[in-house]
This record gives structure tokens, sequence and C-alpha cells, in this order.
């Protein structure tokens, strides 16, 4: 397996599919994205954090794209993944996209703590 490969310790993160299932579901900001779905996630430094998205919102199938993420990270399909730095310490945003057929996109927040 390619994390045993490389020795990678994994944190694995399931992002629930409905609202009662989220650990925390907060506004991420109080004006232009106050629609965004922020969804929180603990990593320790030095690890890796893998999240699955969910496949599909409201009955829609959804894709999802990179507004901003940090180095050593990267989104294939659903699957989110960073590689964090033993360095790295606090709480950072990751802003995503979710793209649905026939609607508008909706910015997803990702925070992510980072613990030592």
């Amino acid at each position: 397996m390619f994390a045993s490969l490389l020795g990678l310790a994994l944190v694995i993160a399931q992002a629930p599919e409905t609202d009662e299932q989220r650990h925390e579901v907060v506004q991420a900001y109080p004006s232009a994205e106050a629609s965004a779905d922020t969804l929180r996630y603990t990593v320790r430094a030095g690890e890796t954090l893998i999240v699955s998205l969910p496949a599909r919102v409201a009955g829609s199938e959804v894709q999802y794209e990179v507004v901003n993420a940090p180095a050593l990270s990267w989104l294939v399909d659903r699957s989110f993944m960073w590689r964090t730095l033993e360095r790295e310490r606090g709480t950072l945003p990751v802003r995503l996209r979710r793209l649905i057929p026939g609607s508008a996109s909706e910015p997803v927040v990702l925070l992510v703590e980072i613990t030592p």
C-alpha cells in the first residue's frame, strides 16, 4: 500500500453525509461566505490528513475543486490529502468549491487543527 511504503502515519477522516452527523458545523465567514459549509478536523503535526468528501449533497452528485490549500496537499475526486509538516501548528483553513450540476457553486471550508 502507498501509505505503508512511505511509512506515513495516516489520520483518516470521513466527512459525514448529513448535518446531524457532523461534529460541528459553523458559518465560515459572516459576510461573503455566509453559506459556506465548514468542517473541522484534527491531525497531529507531521502526520497525513485524508478526508473523503461527500459524493452527494441534497440528492445531487457533486464535485470539488481547490480554491486555496496548503503546500503538500492535493484533491483527487472527493479525496483531500494533506501531508502536514512536523513544525506546523494551529488551525488552518482549506478552501474548496463544491460544484453541483445545474446550481451555483458553494464554498466549503475545512478547518484543520494541527496539534503537537
